[in-house]
């Protein structure tokens, strides 16, 4: 009985420290996305970027979301959305890339509030739906820096009718 002990102690005492690492794994990118974000705020000129155009009519290059945000959903993506559509978002098997020139492709001319809607009713794919409305807002913030469009000072808003004005336009 105590060699059986002995060995659940083992096993578990394993599970422990694997579940640690991977803590420690979330901690450190968490940590590294934090680090980031605070370089790129302060490298960014005084009066960038203070306000955006919440309700009329703008584009992703009017920076519609904050670094924060962004880094709040790659943690998402990572969780969530990398098994499909890859770390480095080229997609893989049938899922779409969300970066480059297909990416932009589907999305240049349509309104912002059609990606959030189609994340938020149709992904993941293994269970649509399921993720809430600032997730998703977080998961589009994240898209949006990964393709290189300006982050701002106030974050995107969590619902789709809020984002329909704001257009996705090639690079000025």
């Amino acid at each position: 009985m105590i060699e059986e002990s002995g060995r659940q102690s083992r096993r578990y005492g394993a599970a422990a420290r694997s579940a640690t690492c991977r803590r420690s794994v979330i901690g450190i990118s968490g940590a590294l996305t934090a680090v980031l974000t605070a370089m790129q705020l302060a490298a960014m000129p005084v009066g960038t970027a203070l306000a955006r155009h919440s309700l009329g009519s703008g584009s992703v290059w009017d920076s519609v979301f904050t670094l924060a945000q962004a880094g709040r959903g790659e943690v998402t993506y990572s969780a969530t959305c990398a098994s499909c559509h890859g770390d480095s978002l080229a997609g893989i098997n049938d899922a779409p890339a969300l970066t480059g020139p297909d990416f932009h492709k589907t999305w240049d001319g349509n309104a912002l509030s059609s990606l959030f809607n189609r994340i938020s009713n149709d992904m993941p794919s293994d269970n649509p739906g399921s993720l809430a409305g600032p997730q998703v807002a977080e998961l589009v913030a994240f898209l949006l820096r990964y393709n290189g469009y300006p982050a701002g000072k106030v974050e995107l808003a969590a619902a789709a009718e809020s984002l329909s004005m704001i257009r996705f336009l090639p690079k000025p």
